[in-house]
């Protein structure tokens, strides 16, 4: 009996042979396995009394090693290219980690991770150096190593972005989830690059404070670290009064110039950037700011917003009469109403409600006013005016303050001179400077006019040297145009013959003919007034007379389509005149 259950009978008498490989049902006679693998080990006894298991282990990564054939020297030529490719990426990682001063550690990761690319046939179709490269950033991505992959693409002259495909490639194949790169572990890196000296550890750890101040902040996310390191080092660096430029920062970092300048455009707009030293050093906010992505995309739609509204309201009617919208107040008056309510220690709203009651109880039945005329048919509403609302306003008298300039000053001043009765001698010696403080303004003006005045020189030079050579031109004053009078017609016929008059267009046109023009209207008189042309003694010979084309007559049969060709010649013709009242007596 065996344990095996039979798929289409159920029975459980299944015989199994090991000499044929197979099991068959009993009771059906199917055949349930066919060619079995035995998976049994077995161990043969040695000649010392030990035993030995009976075959060999294979690795995963490839198949049994195969035995070397010839002498000594020819124990390489049996081995797999799998090996060989294996040894040669060992040595390629081993070089590249030693440049990048990386532990023995991190080089065994990456060549781990070398052979599991090359099992999942990751490394056909890219080069080597590209692979290599990207198992030694996976590496640094997990153990945490103060490397960037701009250092691989310098140290092996290639460019970034196909390491980063390269990279994306194999961490998505091969299940690796890379952790976000800190940026304090580049901060030493860099300090020690920016020559800080003694206060080099300062410097360190106020961009380290900096850096995780701008992580809270929600600036790390999506962003490159070495953007954000060359931002707190800079920062760091003004702090403990080391003058370093952006340039510097830059050939550093490595990252561009613009992109710098935005990392601290986004920082100055933290709460953070408004603290001092001391407090940034001894205060931690517990505030926490939007990304910086976040704010731009809300300030984008309300710009937008913004927009939609004033297109509505522009496209709007505007209402009239009850319905028309109040007109809005002056800043200025009401930042006037708000400062005589302040003064009364009231808020404006409940001075003007008050006003109103009493305004109301005071004058019940008041008629109104004979200026309060209705306008585009609709009565006018008069309201209290702003003495009874707010009562009486504080004068310079009550506040013991002095009368303005303008009471003291007259009103005319027609005659040109000044009122001075007012003012003291030791007032008007105020205005006038003394020795000292001429010769100050008169230094402070030179310093500041100083290159308009060099340049003058040079120019005054230049004409003295030119003049001595006898090769300077004096410029000619610019003569003003005269403005000419206007033309002054009653008709256009007048303003154009005006026209003419003064400025005649051209030489070879009878302007004697052009002003009969309206004198007779049925005639030609340009035709009438031009002699005829004789004709010119040429050598060559006269040409052939035509013939005549014989045209059959007009008459109410003829199609439009031939009167319209043969128009021109009726205007032209002789009898054009008779022949068209003809044809128009006829249609009618």
């Amino acid at each position: 009996m065996s344990s095996r259950v039979c798929k289409n009978c159920g029975g459980t008498d299944v015989d199994v042979d090991q000499a044929r490989g197979d099991a068959v049902c009993m009771g059906c006679g199917s055949v349930l396995e066919d060619n079995i693998i035995v998976s049994e080990v077995e161990f043969v006894e040695t000649g010392g009394g030990g035993s030995l298991a009976v075959g060999q282990f294979v690795s995963s990564e490839g198949g049994a090693k195969l035995p070397s054939f010839g002498d000594s020297h020819l124990m390489g030529m049996g081995r797999e290219s799998r090996a060989q490719t294996l040894q040669r990426a060992k040595q390629h990682i081993t070089t590249v980690g030693h440049q990048l001063q990386m532990s023995q550690h991190c080089l065994d990761t990456a060549f781990n991770f070398y052979k599991m690319a090359l099992t999942r046939r990751l490394t056909s179709g890219r080069k080597a150096a590209h692979v290599i490269a990207a198992c030694i950033y996976m590496v640094c991505r997990t153990e945490g190593t103060p490397h960037m992959l701009l250092d691989l693409s310098d140290l092996l002259q290639v460019n970034v972005y196909i390491l980063g495909r390269t990279f994306l490639v194999l961490a998505r194949e091969l299940c690796i989830n890379a952790p976000a790169i800190d940026p304090c572990l580049y901060i030493p890196r860099f300090a020690q690059l920016l020559e800080f000296g003694e206060k080099n550890h300062d410097v360190s750890m106020t961009a380290m404070r900096l850096v995780q101040r701008m992580k809270r902040d929600w600036m790390h996310t999506g962003r490159r670290p070495s953007g954000l390191c060359g931002a707190a080092l800079l920062v760091a660096a003004r702090m403990h009064e080391f003058r370093r430029t952006l340039k510097e920062i830059v050939s550093v970092v490595k990252v561009c110039e613009s992109t710098l300048r935005k990392r601290l455009t986004e920082f100055e707009d933290t709460p953070t950037s408004q603290l001092t030293i001391e407090e940034f050093m001894k205060v931690d906010l517990d505030q926490e700011c939007d990304p910086p992505c976040f704010t731009a995309g809300l300030q984008k739609k309300k710009l937008q917003q913004d927009e939609i509204e004033a297109e509505l309201e522009s496209c709007r009617p505007k209402l009239r009469g009850i319905y028309a919208l109040p007109d809005v107040e002056d800043p200025e008056e009401e930042e006037e109403l708000q400062a005589v309510a302040k003064h009364f220690g009231r808020d404006l709203d409940e001075l003007t409600l008050e006003a109103l009651i009493r305004l109301e109880r005071s004058r019940p039945g008041e008629p109104e006013q004979e200026g309060a005329e209705p306008q585009d048919g609709v009565p006018r509403r008069r309201g209290p005016s702003l003495e009874s609302i707010l009562g009486p306003m504080p004068s310079s008298a009550t506040l013991g303050l002095q009368e303005s300039l303008h009471g003291c000053v007259g009103g005319e001043g027609d005659s040109g001179e000044l009122d001075l009765s007012g003012i003291d001698d030791s007032e008007i010696e105020l205005y006038l400077l003394n020795e000292r403080e001429v010769k100050i303004k008169t230094a402070l003006w030179m310093a500041e006019n100083s290159d308009y005045l060099k340049e003058q020189k040079e120019k005054e030079a230049k004409i003295e040297k030119e003049k001595e050579l006898g090769i300077y031109k004096e410029r000619k004053p610019r003569r003003s145009a005269r403005r000419r009078p206007p033309i002054n017609a009653s008709t256009a016929d007048e303003a154009i013959e005006q026209m003419l008059e003064r400025k005649k267009i051209s030489t070879k046109i009878n302007y004697d003919v052009l002003k009969d023009l309206n004198a007779k209207p049925g005639a030609s008189p340009a035709h009438a007034a031009s002699p005829k042309r004789e004709p010119a003694a040429t050598s060559r010979p006269a040409a052939r007379p035509r013939k005549p084309q014989q045209r059959p007559p007009l008459s109410l049969s003829t199609p439009l389509s031939t009167l319209g060709k043969r128009w021109v010649c009726l205007e032209a013709g002789p009898g054009s005149a008779e022949l068209l009242q003809e044809l128009v007596l006829y249609s009618v």
